[in-house]
């Protein structure tokens, strides 16, 4: 994919590129005015993990200018989002202490992870090359920066003698359904209403940050809406206007459809239905945890590929996969007491832009899947 350029020459305009566009590629694409939004949406639930947020994504861009990465790529946001996660999670997320330990452990894991994104963007990119630049293919690595640094990193630190890792909980006494080995997931004193499945989906939009708050979820879609590229003007290198889609660069810079809130609501709302139907315990879908890797499945294959009828198909089948795979890998990784993350988004957006090199009626995007 050929990376527009966003250096400006300007040092204070590069640095407003660098930290919102970082934060705009969390959900995929690079928008100052989406991470302007989500910002904002975030530290309206948590002063602590917005400032996380920003500490975290300049730190990840921080070092890959100093190792010598693009800096186009770095203006971009290229090198904020997986460090913008990789930070939080650690730090204002929800799966460990917060406490001086984690916040260095945070910072230490933002930096890290420009290293380990250039690794995955090198195996991603490289690994399909066919036959030459113009022939060539690839995927993208997505947020697997994030979630192999991460679960690596709490892995470690279970064995560390710092106070990070709360007590577990006692486990609920299980009550199996009649003559079988499931659980009996139903509760008798909540009823879902209109409104309950609403706020449950604007959740798990807010979730892809680790944050619970449905007005944040809120911000995050209208963020992503209005996702105008806002591509600076550079004479004879640039001279697109300021209403170019981020959403739908990767096929159509030019596109009237701004439907990356609408896709990020639907994800999040095939993934709550999804959850109430397999009745998954009812606590967890309210709190939007089987919502947020939908939202990003959604997202990531209505944007790098056409948006067209068979891959709107093909990116609701992925969806409705994806939460099959979300309570799979809760179990696995569950064993080591660690969180799925990102990582059904990942593997299964992985998947289905694999498969269509091979389905001709499913078109590609700008090198990704098929030449």
């Amino acid at each position: 994919m050929a990376i527009p350029t966003f250096s400006t020459g300007n040092p204070g305009l590069d640095f407003f590129y660098t930290l919102f566009n970082g934060v705009a590629e969390v959900p995929l694409f690079s928008s100052p005015i989406t991470g302007i939004l989500i910002l904002a949406g975030v530290f309206l639930a948590s002063r602590k993990a917005g400032g996380m947020m920003v500490l975290s994504g300049l730190i990840g861009a921080g070092v890959a200018i100093l190792a010598g990465a693009s800096y186009d790529n770095v203006t971009f946001g290229l090198f904020g989002y997986n460090s913008v996660l990789t930070g939080m999670a650690f730090w204002s997320g929800p799966f460990v202490k917060a406490n001086r330990a984690t916040f260095f452990i945070s910072v230490f894991g933002a930096a890290i992870t420009a290293f380990t994104w250039m690794a995955f963007a090198h195996l991603m990119g490289d690994m399909f090359v066919l036959n030459g630049v113009k022939n060539s293919w690839a995927i993208p690595g997505f947020t697997s920066s994030f979630i192999f640094t991460t679960w690596a990193m709490m892995y470690a630190t279970k064995r560390f003698g710092h106070d990070i890792w709360p007590a577990p909980a006692p486990p609920p006494k299980e009550e199996l359904l009649k003559e079988s080995s499931n659980p009996d997931n139903r509760t008798n004193s909540f009823k879902w209403t209109a409104k309950e499945f609403m706020i449950a989906t604007l959740k798990g939009v807010s979730q892809v940050t680790f944050v619970e708050n449905w007005k944040t979820g809120v911000f995050w879609v209208v963020g992503l809406t209005l996702a105008f590229e806002l591509a600076p003007l550079i004479s004879g290198v640039q001279d697109r206007p300021w209403w170019t889609n981020a959403y739908t660069s990767q096929w159509n810079q030019f596109s009237p459809l701004y439907l990356a809130g609408l896709m990020a609501l639907l994800g999040s709302g095939i993934g709550v239905a999804m959850a109430i139907l397999t009745k998954l315990p009812t606590a967890e879908i309210r709190m939007g945890l089987h919502g947020f890797n939908q939202v990003l499945v959604m997202i990531a294959l209505t944007s790098f590929v056409p948006l067209t009828p068979q891959s709107f198909m093909m990116a609701v089948f992925a969806t409705v996969g994806c939460s099959f795979l979300m309570p799979g890998l809760q179990r696995f990784f569950g064993q080591w007491g660690l969180p799925a993350l990102t990582g059904p988004f990942v593997f299964t957006a992985w998947i289905f832009l694999l498969a269509t090199s091979g389905f001709n009626h499913i078109p590609a995007g700008i090198g990704w899947s098929r030449p």
